[in-house]
């Protein structure tokens, strides 16, 4: 059937306009509107895994993400009879779903003490904590330096007759620091040791605050640069207070009191990649356990804290610590007692000051047992354990560029006990780790292997080239199999189907890396059949359900990702009013409905035509019925922008298809047929537009329908 390469003159080439036309409120006209962003997802759990052996009572400390990817999870082991605890450590190297081996930091008396997992820029990761060992309190530190593979023996920082409520924190360059409370009679104090880098030694205990101190907390900037908050507890009420000392100074400033007497709580400190340090508490106030969650931010760029903002949280709350984003925003998250103990959110933009309306993550009853986590590109996953009819089970949400997801249920059982832990790493992927009864289980995202993506259109043997559809009369389907020639030759029959089903060449829907094609049968029931890798689509191919109530819609059309999570999505006309609405594809492999992208469509052709300009996102083609081509790029979020004319004199051709590459030069490109029969390659220029035609083939007219 194919039979020149030959480039085709007079009437048959469509003319390519180079400027750009706007349409204003003509029929093509796209909604200036677009839907609103699909949030980009760092991919669904992976099944929860048991970490643990079974009959063992076990307790989620902690699991954090290093800068390098890797993932640490800490954790205590109830040693039996002894009933001392064995603090556990186990690391997931980055880009693997596979935990290594664990490795016992210390066996602590029975009673859990001061433990706290921090990871710090440079990529390593430390754990703190007090050994309580007979009359007297160890301090101790171990740290894992980036890309080692075995914990160090730990560091004893200090020895004192009582250690508690310790804090710790680190640079980039490996400057630490570590806060912690003792006390002396009815006095409490807080003392401070340093390191100048991950190879120095501690610096001997001093005292930092001398009196009536209590929850301290930590950062360290870049540079160094450290800042202590703590709760002053006196006669008059507590406030919070806080100290600081530059880099490189060897004295700390004078304590600056954030809240009025009476107005303080025990603080959360956090600083965020950009520098900007947040602060927050849940202000006590005589005679009530607490009452508003009070924060404050000091911006990059400054010494002082902002003005201090109070939220509404009922008659008590437990707060996170803060949530600092990369660009400065704050997010806080808390359990609102005063809303039956359901988990509750807010974030303040960096850019306005204002803090968003209050978010429920969850109106059930939740026992304290929450954590959050925020990554490096602003992703935030909260965890938490809630009541729900036959116990308790932990659940997650995510927030990716501002959209807060549907909560997850990780838990396989619910049981009498369950809490949970939550991190986020630097790709936005997160993992859960949390206890289950007397068992720890994990689970990831991003951790499924990837699956390489199915080339576009390519629907015959899996060769990597893309593929043409053809249908004839009598319902029958042929796909011509695309090849290194940059033409459509070998074919493979698709069997034969009712003629009235409107068969759409479709992408990988369901995630197995294989081409699907949607199939809309004459009651209006959209179906998604997945061949094998290679196989050509049958009647007698799995199917599965998408959908009824199709048949209100025509000019069915796929480009590839539209709203950039990474799945095929579907362009329909309806055919009442000739609004253009765009269907997401979802993780089940069905499609969701985002909204109408644009109105005024009805009397245009609609093309599918991949991406033409190379941005990365699907493009829309329309042909008028007066034979002008325009092109719509799509914005990325699920919508197109408005159309820029790419040619005229297109009314000769019967169809017009987006084929996806075929002439393998990294654009998409189009096929035609012509009215006569006559098929035409047009190769993508790479900016949006289409070169000359090529005649690739004849005989084409006695199809009823070629995409």
């Amino acid at each position: 059937m194919i039979k020149s390469h030959r480039i085709i003159t007079a009437a048959l080439v469509p003319t390519l306009a180079l400027g750009m036309v706007g349409l204003g409120t003509t029929a093509a006209t796209v909604l200036a509107t677009a839907p609103a962003a699909v949030a980009a997802q760092s991919g669904p759990w992976s099944e929860p895994v048991a970490f643990t052996i079974t009959d063992e009572v076990v307790e989620a400390v902690d699991v954090q993400t290093t800068s390098d990817g890797s993932v640490v999870a800490l954790w205590y082991r109830t040693v039996d009879e002894t009933q001392q605890l064995e603090l556990s450590v186990a690391v997931r190297p980055a880009a693997s779903a596979e935990w290594g081996s664990t490795t016992v930091l210390d066996v602590l008396p029975a009673g859990r003490e001061s433990v706290s997992l921090v990871t710090a820029p440079d990529g390593s990761a430390t754990v703190t904590w007090v050994n309580a060992l007979g009359s007297s309190s160890v301090l101790r530190t171990a740290t894992l330096g980036k890309g080692a593979t075995s914990w160090p023996a730990a560091t004893d920082i200090a020895t004192d007759a009582v250690i508690g409520e310790v804090a710790f924190a680190g640079s980039p360059s490996g400057e630490s620091v570590a806060v912690w409370r003792k006390s002396e009679g009815r006095n409490s104090l807080l003392y401070v040791s340093e390191r100048s880098g991950p190879d120095g030694a501690w610096s001997a205990p001093a005292v930092l605050v001398a009196a009536d101190a209590y929850w301290p907390q930590a950062v360290v900037s870049a540079d160094g640069a450290v800042t202590v908050a703590w709760m002053h507890n006196v006669e008059t009420g507590s406030t919070v207070k806080t100290v600081g000392k530059a880099a490189g100074a060897t004295g700390w400033s004078a304590p600056a009191e954030l809240s009025a007497p009476g107005e303080g709580g025990a603080p959360r400190l956090s600083r965020g990649a950009d520098g900007t340090t947040a602060v927050a508490w849940v202000r006590n106030e005589e005679g009530a356990e607490g009452t508003d969650i009070v924060s404050a931010v000091r911006p990059a760029d400054s010494s002082e804290w902002g003005a201090l903002h109070t939220s509404a949280a009922g008659d008590s709350a437990q707060l996170t610590d803060p949530l600092v984003g990369p660009d400065g925003d704050v997010t806080l998250v808390w359990i609102d007692y005063d809303e039956a103990f359901g988990l509750r959110t807010s974030t303040r933009s960096a850019a306005t000051g204002d803090w968003s309306g209050i978010r429920t993550l969850s109106s059930a009853y939740v026992p304290e047992q929450f954590d959050a986590s925020i990554g490096a590109d602003g992703t935030v996953q909260v965890g938490w354990v809630q009541d729900d009819e036959n116990g308790r089970s932990f659940y997650t949400a995510a927030r990716t560029d501002g959209v807060w997801a549907s909560a997850t249920k990780l838990s396989k059982a619910p049981s009498d006990y369950a809490e949970g832990r939550v991190a986020v790493g630097p790709d936005g992927n997160a993992t859960a780790l949390w206890a289950q009864g007397y068992q720890l289980w994990t689970a990831g995202t991003g951790l499924n292997p990837a699956t390489p993506p199915a080339t576009r259109r390519d629907y015959a043997g899996a060769d990597g080239f893309p593929d043409l559809y053809a249908r004839t009369a009598a319902g029958g389907l042929l796909v011509y199999k695309g090849n290194a020639s940059h033409i459509v030759s070998a074919r493979a029959d698709g069997g034969t189907w009712p003629t009235t089903s409107t068969l759409i060449p479709f992408g990988d829907l369901d995630g197995d890396g294989c081409n699907d094609t949607l199939v809309r049968d004459s009651t209006g029931a959209l179906s998604r059949y997945t061949p094998d890798c290679g196989d050509v689509v049958t009647p007698t191919t799995p199917s599965a359900p998408v959908g009824t109530g199709w048949n209100g819609f025509d000019g069915f059309s796929y480009s590839g990702d539209l709203d950039g999570d990474g799945r095929p999505d579907l362009i329909a006309r309806q055919i009442s009013t000739g609004d253009l609405y765009m269907y997401a594809g979802t993780e089940a492999g069905k499609l969701t409905r985002v909204g109408r992208i644009g109105t005024g469509w009805k009397s245009l052709t609609i093309v599918g035509a991949g991406d033409l300009n190379k941005d990365g996102v699907g493009d829309l083609l329309a042909r008028t019925t007066a034979g002008d081509l325009y092109r719509y790029d799509g914005n990325g979020t699920g919508g197109v922008r408005a159309g820029v004319k790419i040619g005229s004199g297109w009314n000769g051709m019967a169809d017009i298809v987006g084929i996806g590459d075929l002439t393998a030069d990294g654009t998409d490109d189009i096929v035609a047929r012509t009215t006569a029969g006559d098929l035409y390659r047009y190769d993508g220029n790479g900016t949006g537009g289409v070169r000359a035609g090529v005649k690739i083939g004849s005989g084409w007219k006695p199809f009823t329908q070629v995409s």
